[in-house]
């Protein structure tokens, strides 16, 4: 079995350039649904909070055909972002899609992985981590599931259009510190609880890195980056791990096109 992960997409239309290239992707996977298993690290939607179908009519094509992968015997896990919050009533009760909250950890052809979307991967940023804690409230959460869809789809897109301009902002200003954090915190949380490899987004900042444990072992990290800058994807195939650039990624002749009449998914 193939295992994907991708991080980071910040899509705001199906139809712009990385909308179509993740199409693509997943059209790739539904070729042989049950070869494939696919992680969604986070921030997959630029905007997207609860159920409202204001969200789900917005991406319909893109949920088709993560919910066929896993219908039709695929296995898909779905991170929270930043950019999407409280969404397991969508994709867990409807359809059995599990969502993870922070990090979690998979046995995978032999290796032992740590992952998470890397929201506690910059400890200075006070910001960002108390408004993490405040939409998780348990108010917080009541209240996005009662407000009106276009109303929260609207402040939703308006808050994630200025943290996003902030956030590519600061990592091109400071790609080396964020390294730098992205690679202490791999090996601060291999001291909480050893892996192979650990992988991250989050940051918008690709990365890749390799520590020395004791005299034999060798963790890696793995930050993918945003899709802003390059859409990537991490495949990890009879243990062998690869780094795969969708742009140049051979989809193969003969990838169907959009199919406005195939079957109807009932949010």
């Amino acid at each position: 079995m193939k295992s994907w992960f991708i991080s980071d997409i910040h899509l705001t239309d199906t139809h712009e350039r990385n909308g179509n290239t993740l199409l693509r992707f997943l059209f790739y996977l539904n070729r042989n649904p049950q070869e494939h298993r696919l992680f969604l690290l986070g921030d997959i939607f630029d905007a997207w909070a609860s159920n409202g179908p204001a969200f789900t009519r917005h991406y319909k094509l893109i949920i088709d055909e993560i919910v066929k992968l896993k219908k039709s015997g695929g296995e898909v896990f779905y991170f929270e972002g930043n950019h999407d919050l409280h969404i397991d009533v969508f994709w867990t009760k409807k359809f059995n899609i599990p969502v993870i909250e922070n990090r979690k950890y998979f046995d995978i052809d032999g290796l032992r992985l740590r992952l998470e979307h890397g929201d506690f991967i910059n400890p200075q940023d006070k910001t960002y981590l108390e408004y993490r804690q405040f939409v998780h409230r348990p108010l917080v959460e009541f209240l996005v599931h009662i407000v009106p869809s276009h109303f929260l789809k609207w402040l939703s897109e308006s808050h994630s259009k200025k943290s996003r301009k902030k956030t590519s902002r600061y990592a091109i200003d400071n790609a080396d510190q964020i390294r730098t954090q992205i690679r202490r915190y791999a090996e601060v949380a291999f001291a909480e609880a050893p892996f192979d490899l650990i992988v991250t987004g989050h940051m918008h900042i690709f990365d890749e890195y390799e520590f020395s444990v004791g005299s034999q072992k060798r963790v890696r990290s793995i930050n993918l980056g945003t899709w802003l800058e390059k859409p990537r994807t991490l495949k990890i195939e009879n243990g062998k791990i690869e780094i795969i650039d969708l742009d140049s990624f051979n989809f193969e002749s003969g990838v169907p096109q959009i199919d406005l009449h195939h079957e109807l998914v009932q949010y």
